[in-house]
């Protein structure tokens, strides 16, 4: 290990560290001006997502997303919080619980959780893996493709750009890659999500006013639960924020005599979530209607009605600028519950992915969402009958009607990744619910029995998701940490200088859709690229021609402006041979048995074209071609 890689991350965490204060002072920011004073840090980190996430969006409208921009903003952020700590006096302490006979396990637990956390921020700033299909092709490329452009630029081609998010994930991304390689892209969603968990965590135990041996267990519990890393998609940093919304919910300590604050922090946090993947939003959204439901049941019809309005104003002020960017980019605000927009299922040409089937619903969906319903009996019938225990019940039970809706609308498909994010705290959360049956009725042996309970499903919790033979996530933190102290790069030299010859031969007359394997290495400044990451499953109107062969799809580009098509073509016939396997098996959802003939067909497009249109440049493994002008006759 030499000076230069500890140099880098070193620089790596302070930069991260110092966009979690960035972001903590917005969310102060916005405390002050409600009048909250010296909040919690939870709190403000909790508030300052959204705040942050509001203002990429506008920033986003204005093209002005570049790296001068991006430096100020972020040390304004961080000179907010120093000026608002140092002005405002210190509040006093709530009394907590002290007991001497605990010091020893006390002093224990904190040590682990400092160990532990320790390790997983350092696994952070590398990962030994990408997922090839997903990231290579479109996640690395996002955030790179908006520092160059300045704004989350369209992609009409790219099913990912219209479905995935609208792009809060790729602007905290692009915030992270102002001072760091594209190495380190993955920092935005774990290194800052494992700093909000961390102060969270400690949070939520103060405001259930747990003991500080409870505390320490339930930072533990949360800490060693690790979430299903499958692709570049944010998971970690959603998780922490659902854990937010938990605590904002609880919150009495500031938020307690701002009941319209609390609404609108609700609401803008839920919207920070959604705006991070869009499968995320039901979770939110349901969490924010329970609460007002609560409220509406504690403190009559108008304050919970006064909840769910405010509440859905900050959901819509924040997504708003990012909504407005999608429509005018993919054609819908929200996919797809306000419009399919670009999608390939608005054109009918082939069966959308959320198509019913019976048995893989029965299958896949309703097993898996079974101890949701569990643990919402559990804390519905023994939890206590308070406003804040009940705000971790709204939470349980958001996520399991949610994770249904969402399994549904998939079609079964990848259920557990869509919904890990919720799920995790519904589970740990159940700890906090019982440890407080424990500290207000000590003397029955019940509730400790049923604590130490939840405490072995917490971290049977954190075993199954770590050790599962799907991802390996234990595993995989010692393989980043292994990768975080070498010279690792994403792409070796060789392939950036094969991209940079293949880039150079594409002429700047007109635009050129790339169905290539390493978006990321592209330069989108000097030519007009638009990526077509699954060819086919997204396209302008009146949508890609794949039920027809080349000619007709040379035709569909060339009315687009789009004159040029690169391909990286080399691995086509074995992945044709894969994807004709795969949809011989019945257990696949429509989802994927749809991209798969997307795939085939637009593949043999290519396949007719490479054959009748010349070659500007081809390596045997990507070509580019001129679909204006035909290949020269055979000598």
């Amino acid at each position: 290990m030499n000076t230069t890689i500890l140099l880098q991350f070193a620089v790596a965490i302070l930069w991260c560290v110092g966009l979690f204060a960035a972001i903590s002072g917005y969310g102060g920011l916005l405390l002050r001006l409600f009048g909250v004073r010296r909040p919690a840090i939870a709190l403000a980190a909790v508030s300052g997502f959204s705040v942050v996430i509001l203002l990429g969006g506008i920033l986003n409208l204005l093209h002005a997303i570049t790296v001068p921009v991006l430096v100020g903003f972020s040390i304004i952020g961080i000179l907010a919080l120093l000026l608002l700590r140092l002005a405002d006096k210190p509040t006093a302490k709530r009394e907590s619980y002290s007991h001497a006979n605990t010091h020893l396990k006390l002093k224990l637990l904190l040590l682990f959780f400092a160990i532990v956390f320790a390790l997983r921020l350092a696994a952070t700033v590398h990962t030994a893996y990408y997922q090839q299909e997903d990231d290579y092709n479109f996640y690395l490329a996002a955030p790179e493709k908006m520092l160059q452009l300045h704004e989350y630029a369209p992609d009409p081609f790219s099913e990912r750009r219209i479905m995935a998010s609208v792009g809060g994930n790729y602007f905290l991304q692009t915030l992270v890659l102002t001072e760091l390689p594209l190495e380190d892209v993955q920092m935005a969603d774990r290194a800052l999500g494992l700093l909000l968990l961390a102060v969270v965590a400690f949070g939520l135990a103060d405001e259930f006013d747990l003991t500080p041996l409870q505390q320490a267990a339930l930072a533990v519990f949360v800490l060693i639960t690790p979430q299903l890393q499958f692709n570049l998609t944010f998971v970690l940093l959603p998780s922490a924020l659902f854990f937010g919304l938990v605590y904002l919910a609880s919150n009495r300590s500031s938020l307690a005599d701002h009941p319209n604050l609390q609404a609108l922090l609700l609401g803008m946090t839920t919207a920070a979530i959604a705006s991070t993947k869009s499968t995320y939003l039901p979770h939110g959204v349901l969490f924010v209607l329970c609460i007002a439901i609560l409220v509406l049941s504690r403190r009559g019809l108008a304050a919970g009605l006064r909840t769910l309005l405010i509440g859905a104003a900050g959901c819509l002020l924040v997504l708003a600028p990012w909504m407005i960017a999608q429509h005018a980019t993919s054609g819908t605000y929200f996919y797809p519950l306000l419009g399919k927009g670009f999608h390939y299922s608005s054109y009918g040409l082939y069966p959308p992915p959320s198509g019913f089937n019976p048995k893989i619903i029965l299958h896949k969906v309703l097993p898996f969402n079974l101890p949701l319903l569990v643990i919402l009996l559990l804390e519905w019938f023994w939890g206590e009958d308070d406003e804040q225990t009940r705000a971790i019940v709204a939470l349980t039970a958001a996520t399991l009607v949610a994770s249904i809706f969402v399994g549904i609308a998939t079609g079964g498909d990848s259920v557990r990744r869509y919904n890990y994010p919720a799920i995790v705290p519904s589970i740990l959360l159940l700890f906090v619910v019982f440890s407080r049956r424990v500290n207000h009725l000590p003397q029955a042996q019940k509730w400790r029995l049923l604590q130490a309970c939840s405490a072995v499903l917490a971290v049977a919790t954190a075993f199954y998701i770590g050790m599962n033979s799907w991802t390996h996530e234990y595993r995989r933190t010692a393989e980043n940490l292994h990768a975080t102290f070498s010279s690792y790069s994403i792409a070796p030299v060789a392939l950036h200088l094969q991209y940079a010859a293949m880039e150079s031969a594409i002429p700047t007359d007109a635009a050129a859709i790339v169905t290539v394997d390493d978006t990321f290495l592209l330069d989108y400044r000097t030519h007009h690229l638009d990526i077509a990451d699954f060819p086919g499953a997204a396209s302008l109107p009146p949508g890609w021609p794949g039920r027809s062969d080349g000619e007709a799809l040379a035709r569909y580009l060339l009315s687009h402006n789009i004159r040029y098509l690169a391909h990286s073509y080399s691995e086509d016939d074995a992945e044709q041979s894969h994807l004709i396997s795969v949809m011989q098996d019945k257990s696949i959802t429509q989802w994927i048995r749809s991209e798969d003939e997307i795939t085939l067909d637009s593949h043999r497009q290519y396949s007719e074209l490479a054959r009748t249109r010349r070659h500007l440049y081809d390596d045997g493994s990507i070509y580019v071609l001129d679909l204006a002008t035909p290949a020269a006759p055979a000598s």
